[in-house]
């Protein structure tokens, strides 16, 4: 059985073949997409527990995904991890949590990525506390 629904957002199919070894290891079911268009309409249709979400995508800007991700009752409610390989931009990860990330991850360990995802399920499910800024 699963423990929970990923839908992975990201343009790179290296990261999703990564990031899907790592969740599926640990009894997620992962669903991949490559664009910003199909994160915003794959979030809508299939209703995952959670989203990890490139911050730059070919079509959009992953900032832009987030914030209409948020701003729609259909899928606001769903906890988005923002995930970027562009390292040491502090104005991304802060623009992120302004516009209602749950996380900022660098790309650098699919696994703390997944320990990451594990720790947002867990406080959904009332298992763990939420985390601190």
């Amino acid at each position: 059985m699963s423990k929970g629904r990923i839908l992975v957002a990201d343009d790179n199919p290296v990261v999703h073949a990564v990031v899907k070894e790592a969740a599926e290891a640990r009894g997620y079911q992962v669903i991949s997409v490559t664009t910003g268009v199909g994160a915003i309409a794959t979030a809508i249709t299939a209703r995952p527990d959670l989203v990890v979400l490139d911050i730059q995508f070919p079509d959009a800007d992953g900032r832009d995904v987030l914030a209409q991700l948020k701003a729609d009752p259909r899928t606001a409610h769903i906890p988005v991890l923002v995930w970027s390989g562009r390292k040491g931009h502090d104005s991304d990860r802060r623009i992120s949590l302004e516009l209602g990330a749950e996380d900022y991850v660098e790309k650098n360990e699919a696994d703390l990525l997944v320990s990451k995802v594990e720790r947002v399920l867990l406080r959904l499910k009332g298992l763990e506390p939420k985390r601190s800024t």
